[in-house]
């Protein structure tokens, strides 16, 4: 396989393998060092991939000896599914990836259109290592003010969600 056929598998499938690795750390800033761990691991791999096969069951396996190499590194007993059902899994985020693009592409745009406040409590509870406790006092609200705010957020993009998909289609 050529050097920028591979760019291009990798560039078209990278946010899927970043949220398949977001999924299996539970800090955000740990498994951002496992996705830069893994994405280079994969292009010092690349003249391995077999073409004839896809990339992403072969992107998520490297992914997963990439997160249980950072945590043993790190000294960290997070649990995680057996092997056999890790791949069961990444067998269905196979399956269903392009179900899975319209999905995000429509939560992009429902995002897009949240007021700026909510995008920002938003982002600060997701994007953030900070507890609710401190998204909280940012925005001079209780934590349970802010639990409160973020169910109304996800409840505004799961119809924002539902209505565009419906409208392409898809829903």
């Amino acid at each position: 396989m050529k050097q920028s056929r591979f760019a291009e598998v990798y560039i078209s499938n990278q946010e899927r393998l970043k949220g398949y690795v977001y999924s299996l750390v539970s800090n955000w800033n740990d498994a951002e060092e496992v996705f830069q761990r893994t994405s280079l691991l994969l292009w010092r791999k690349w003249e391995q991939f077999d073409q004839d096969r896809e990339f992403l069951p072969w992107a998520f396996g490297i992914a997963r000896i990439e997160v249980k190499r950072f945590l043993s590194e790190r000294n960290r007993q997070q649990k995680m599914l057996s092997d056999s059902a890790m791949e069961t899994l990444d067998t269905v985020i196979v399956q269903n990836a392009d179900g899975l693009q319209d999905r995000l592409a429509a939560l992009e745009h429902c995002v897009r259109k949240l007021p700026a406040r909510q995008r920002s409590i938003l982002w600060a509870s997701y994007r953030k290592s900070a507890s609710i406790e401190e998204v909280g006092q940012l925005f001079g609200l209780s934590a349970n003010a802010v639990y409160k705010r973020l169910r109304k957020i996800r409840e505004q993009l799961h119809r924002c969600i539902d209505i565009r998909l419906s409208a392409w289609g898809e829903g």
